[in-house]
């Protein structure tokens, strides 16, 4: 038996939309998909395969759950998979062992990081998300100093994979002063940590919306989500896009439809 309708995803459109995304950013800059909230509805163990097809090798997740779910998706390939949100205690160790990186943002994640190291004899792989107007997740600068002492301490079984923030309302252009002011804040941030050229530490605050609007925020990486799928984040992000380029068409496409057969039709 089969079922009348059904969602059918366009890969045609997913080549459509990763390629856009890749010119836009240039060669030097890292893209990472982001898939939380299952591929934003889309489904993980569908649409990653297909993103890594055409060239993505970076996958942004909500929690421990949705890493596995695109680790088992993408079983033996080479990519990077980062948690961005919720991870327990107790899942720390079976991150550290299968290579994922993760947001560290309060003192807990870290030590607790430390002591899965030390159990498993393998450093983690942690980004350090810091506060920087967003007022969500991230280190007060306040307590930045003592965390990053910490985490020099404990190099052994810490490798700074990532620093990074997130970007407050880039959508409108009502928060401009707003996001000019977190890059300032991000900017000093980074200049405590004295990166050397041979850690290769990567730098990332932008979301779809600020890859757009606000070029400079790219940086290392950036974390795009909805994009990938078709839609600009907002109606104003869209209009931006197309007077800057002076178009009327819209490069993306959406990645989904839904079909149906038809029972009966009259005249």
């Amino acid at each position: 038996m089969t079922t009348t309708s059904y969602i059918e995803i366009s890969e045609s459109a997913i080549e459509n939309n990763l390629r856009f995304i890749q010119a836009l950013i240039g060669d030097d800059v890292i893209l990472s998909s982001v898939v939380k909230g299952n591929a934003y509805g889309h489904g993980i163990e569908t649409y990653c395969p297909l993103a890594y097809k055409y060239g993505v090798k970076h996958f942004s997740v909500s929690d421990a759950h949705e890493a596995l779910t695109v680790h088992s998706a993408l079983q033996n390939k080479d990519v990077t998979i980062l948690i961005m949100g919720m991870i327990h205690n107790h899942q720390l160790a079976w991150a550290i062992e299968n290579d994922i990186e993760f947001y560290v943002f309060e003192a807990d994640r870290v030590h607790e990081a430390v002591k899965a190291a030390k159990q498993i004899g393998k450093a983690a792989k942690i980004h350090i998300e810091v506060e920087t107007g967003m007022n969500r997740t991230g280190f007060e600068l306040k307590d930045f100093r003592t965390i990053l002492e910490y985490i020099k301490a404990n190099t052994v079984h810490l490798e700074i994979k990532g620093i990074c923030t997130h970007l407050a309302g880039a959508e409108s252009i009502a928060n401009y002063k707003r996001i000019t002011e977190q890059q300032k804040r991000f900017k000093r941030i980074v200049q405590q940590i004295d990166i050397s050229k041979d850690q290769n530490i990567i730098l990332h605050m932008a979301s779809s919306a600020a890859t757009i609007r606000y070029p400079r925020t790219r940086l290392n990486l950036v974390r795009v989500g909805i994009m990938q799928f078709g839609f600009f984040p907002t109606e104003e992000i869209l209009v931006h896009y197309l007077t800057k380029h002076k178009t009327f068409l819209n490069p993306l496409r959406r990645i989904v439809s839904w079909k149906t057969s038809v029972m009966d039709i009259k005249t």
